[in-house]
């Protein structure tokens, strides 16, 4: 390594001699020059234009090309939505037809299903069982025979027969008052099978004067009552048991053994209680929770209301815990007329669920009637041909009682 410096220090002084004849001053212009001169800048928007200008340029080309094939996407959905829509329509039409088809037969169905009732036997509801085509035309007519049901349960009695003695009980929770047709020769009611509690009036004497049209009601001289719920139902005791003995009655006397005023309640200090007024009650069911016996209940009306209104109100709830409507909600009363003591009713209804049903409403009916002070009732729009208990072509009689009962 050494040696080859030599030599080339040997070398290079055998160039030739260069001399540079320029000042100091002007080689220092010279390269100051070359120095402060600035290099020249490009343009800033030169790389952001060349790029736009190659975007736009993609997007000419692209861009026909999209629009082209989304048009003939567009035609072609299109061409399938109204073929669609042609199909839809076509279906349509057809269901429509198919529908109005069901529904008439549906109409007819209904129709026939109107006079069709439901076999029944003791406070169970079976379905009905088609029949031959005897029975179907029938039904079509509107008058289909109800199922003869033996142990069908009667609440009133169209006798006056002396056999039976008038009491009222009051419900089980004492919401209500029941005045019952008993059979003298029983020792004693079973409560507990009714649903009812003790009776209230044990203790008290009745005096009937007919031709002076009053009653008399003589009270123990140590007689005492609380609350006014006992109030009440000692109250609708007397009154209903005072009117299945004597209806003429004007005037309802209370005293005590001494002869002094009774004193009930809220009420306070007592010598006369109000008769029954006509339309003052409608009748409604009573049934104790789960208990098969049924009974008829008066329900008072809180306003006077028409033949008419009453009957709607008796296909209404909330009257009692344990009282039902004897009339079913499908059943609506149309036209109500009443002549010297006959009214007619004429309604239309749905399927019965049972004969029990509608000797059920009926008989709740032919009560309140009497209550309003009708004779007879005719009823009509009933589709049963025949009736086991009543003969529906002809008016029917009210009843002389009600809830008639016979224990041993």
């Amino acid at each position: 390594m050494k040696r080859k410096d030599k030599e080339l220090e040997q070398l290079m002084k055998r160039l030739p001699s260069v001399e540079d004849r320029q000042s100091k001053e002007d080689l220092y212009q010279k390269i100051s020059a070359r120095v402060n001169k600035q290099k020249r800048k490009k343009a800033p928007w030169v790389l952001p234009g060349l790029a736009t200008m190659a975007v736009v340029l993609v997007l000419a080309v692209f861009i026909p090309v999209f629009l082209n094939d989304n048009q003939l996407l567009t035609v072609d959905e299109s061409s399938k939505d109204t073929h669609e829509n042609k199909e839809f329509s076509t279906s349509s039409s057809e269901d429509h037809s198919s529908d109005q088809t069901f529904q008439s037969k549906e109409a007819d169905r209904a129709e026939i299903e109107e006079a069709k009732p439901h076999r029944s036997k003791q406070k169970e509801e079976q379905p009905a069982i088609e029949g031959n085509e005897e029975e179907t035309e029938e039904q079509e007519s509107g008058s289909a025979p109800l199922a003869n049901d033996s142990e069908l349960d009667s609440m009133i009695t169209m006798s006056s027969n002396n056999g039976f003695e008038i009491m009222a009980y009051p419900g089980r929770n004492a919401e209500v008052v029941l005045p019952l047709s008993i059979n003298k020769e029983a020792s004693k009611i079973d409560l507990d099978k009714y649903g009812l509690a003790d009776r209230m009036t044990t203790s008290l004497q009745y005096e009937i004067n007919e031709q002076k049209a009053e009653a008399v009601v003589i009270f123990p001289n140590d007689f005492q009552v609380n609350g006014s719920a006992s109030t009440q139902t000692i109250v609708e005791s007397i009154r209903w048991e005072l009117e299945n003995v004597a209806p003429q009655l004007e005037r309802i006397l209370i005293r005590k053994e001494n002869g002094n005023p009774v004193v009930l309640g809220n009420y306070g200090e007592m010598t006369e209680l109000p008769v029954i007024e006509q339309g003052e009650y409608i009748f409604m069911l009573y049934q104790f929770e789960d208990l098969s016996e049924r009974l008829l209940v008066p329900i008072a009306i809180d306003t006077p209301l028409t033949f008419q209104e009453a009957l709607k109100n008796m296909k209404e709830k909330g009257n009692g815990l344990f009282v039902k409507p004897p009339v079913p909600e499908h059943v609506q009363f149309t036209t109500i007329q009443s002549k010297e003591g006959l009214v007619t009713i004429e309604l239309h209804h749905k399927s019965w669920a049972s004969e029990q049903q509608v000797l059920t409403m009926i008989e709740a009916i032919l009560a309140t009637g009497a209550q309003f002070g009708f004779k007879e009732i005719q009823f009509k729009g009933l589709n049963v041909s025949e009736f086991s208990t009543y003969n529906l072509k002809e008016p029917i009689p009210v009843p002389e009682r009600i809830n008639p009962i016979v224990e041993e």
